[in-house]
């Protein structure tokens, strides 16, 4: 057993093992790697894996990926295949990138508090062994729409340089506090945000026939069309949920891509949370939305974003 520590941390220091490099242990003797970059830290992280030199390389790009300002990348679940038999495994990964192209993590079960799969006859966890990948391989119980979701953990991350954190926050549509921070003490220069993940999957099973509906986690993607039985040229309609209730007015970033191509459009929800997702050509799509607030006095930082992803295919 093994472990890979990557710090990201706020003015270099980790709140568990107070270094701002990269060990990963080796057979012999460990090496480290830098890991701030672009005035970007994100909080600490210790991984167990179980150890594997296949994955080193992987190891490595992660590294480079977290390194930068990873917070602001996309974080989303992406199956191998959307549509499989009944008889056919579920298989997928939990991705981090941009512009649809991400990093795969493995399966950490101290980095989520919820990992589950969602079918007409109820939830089941998401299992495997620390390292395992892919995280998401489990055989269907029975033909239909399902569901695979993820909750994150809370982790932080630290922009040294305003103008990068204002760049993100204008990216996915929402309005740089500045005046607000400064009201609060802070310096332009030592932005601290706490973050959580909420991705979720529509995989269809057989004929993929069922309808998705809220799963309960804060920021929240839910079709309220199935892509799968739907014709494709309507696209899908779809409904953001902020604890339950409806998102309105919230920019929603949806990515397509099939063949190495990438289109990116950008929607925003109407009053009653709602949005029309277009149709854009047979293959992959991901949605993309933020929540991001004043954090509660529980947190230790003052800024706190929700991250709600929806993946799905056309036929």
């Amino acid at each position: 057993m093994g472990f890979i520590s990557w710090a990201c941390t706020d003015r270099g220091q980790s709140r568990h093992n107070r270094t701002n490099s990269t060990a990963l242990p080796f057979p012999q003797a460990p090496i480290k790697v830098p890991v701030k970059r672009n005035n970007v830290r994100c909080e600490d992280i210790i991984v167990p894996i179980r150890w594997n030199p296949r994955i080193l390389l992987s190891i490595l790009s992660a590294v480079l990926l977290l390194a930068s300002p990873a917070h602001s990348h996309e974080f989303w679940i992406e199956a191998d295949a959307y549509r499989v038999d009944p008889d056919q495994a579920i298989i997928g990964h939990t991705k981090t990138g941009m512009n649809f192209k991400g990093i795969r993590d493995y399966y950490l079960p101290h980095l989520f508090d919820r990992f589950e799969m969602i079918d007409a006859d109820g939830m089941r966890p998401v299992q495997g062994l620390p390292g395992d990948i892919p995280p998401l391989n489990m055989t269907p119980r029975r033909a239909g729409l399902h569901r695979v979701i993820y909750q994150s953990k809370t982790k932080t991350v630290h922009f040294e340089e305003w103008q990068k954190f204002a760049d993100y926050l204008i990216d996915m549509g929402l309005n740089p506090p500045l005046s607000r921070h400064q009201e609060m003490g802070f310096a332009p220069n030592d932005v601290t945000e706490s973050y959580i993940r909420c991705a979720k999957a529509l995989i269809a099973v057989g004929d993929g026939v069922g309808q998705d509906a809220p799963s309960g986690m804060p920021f929240e993607l839910v079709a309220l069309t199935n892509p799968y039985t739907t014709p494709e040229e309507q696209g899908i309609r779809v409904r953001l949920l902020w604890n339950g209730d409806p998102a309105p007015n919230t920019q929603i970033t949806m990515f397509y891509g099939q063949n190495e191509t990438l289109q990116i459009v950008k929607v925003h929800t109407d009053s009653t949370g709602q949005v029309q997702l277009p149709y854009l050509g047979t293959g992959r799509y991901l949605a993309n939305a933020v929540h991001f607030m004043e954090a509660p006095a529980t947190y230790e930082t003052p800024w706190l974003s929700h991250w709600a992803s929806l993946t799905y295919a056309h036929p």
